[in-house]
């Protein structure tokens, strides 16, 4: 059996992922907005599913690495940051069946690219990462606003298409943790949407 340091390879992948985060000013906020968020819900819900926490924990922090690093690849930056995450982890002695199972994890994390989950992890973090949009409203609504540069009422009906897929992605014990956030979320979005 393969020995390795989980702690300091966890360490060196949020010290990576984090200072990419803050490299530039318009994506500082992603850390504390959704990653964290995604890290957190992805270990609530595997505790409850007895999952691999090793395995979620870094594919909660490394999901959006390769989007974080360059925003141009937004489409395909789950294929980018899952071959990112191979390369990384391979580099920090990680066991390579938990890099294949980080790697299908975060190739399948994407909602608008509907993917057959293989693993509970991967359904996890599918889950997580819907979750922490819907718990984020305030950095949902600066991506809708501030980086897509929408009006009101267009900014409002992108968002609530995003949060009901979101919804729809998510697994049933994620929508309970979830549920009070998502109705409070809806209900703004559609009073804005009916003033149109």
């Amino acid at each position: 059996m393969q020995k390795y340091n989980y702690p300091k390879i966890k360490k060196e992948v949020e010290t990576l992922v984090k200072n990419a985060c803050f490299k530039t000013v318009t994506r500082d906020r992603i850390w504390e907005f959704h990653i964290i968020p995604v890290v957190r819900f992805s270990k609530e819900l595997g505790g409850k599913f007895g999952a691999d926490l090793e395995v979620l924990e870094l594919a909660a922090l490394m999901h959006d690495y390769a989007n974080i690093l360059d925003r141009k690849i937004e489409k395909d930056h789950h294929t980018r940051s899952a071959e990112l995450a191979r390369e990384i982890l391979a580099e920090l002695s990680f066991p390579e069946n938990k890099i294949k199972h980080v790697a299908d994890c975060i190739e399948a994390h994407r909602g608008s690219v509907r993917q057959k989950h293989k693993t509970i992890e991967s359904e996890i973090l599918a889950s997580a990462d819907a979750m922490s949009h819907i718990s984020e409203p305030v950095a949902m609504m600066h991506l809708a606003f501030r980086v897509l540069d929408n009006k009101v009422i267009e900014g409002a009906s992108w968002l609530r298409g995003k949060i009901e897929r979101d919804w729809e992605k998510m697994m049933p014990e994620g929508r309970e943790i979830i549920k009070d956030d998502y109705e409070k979320m809806m209900k703004m979005l559609d009073d804005t949407i009916k003033r149109r």
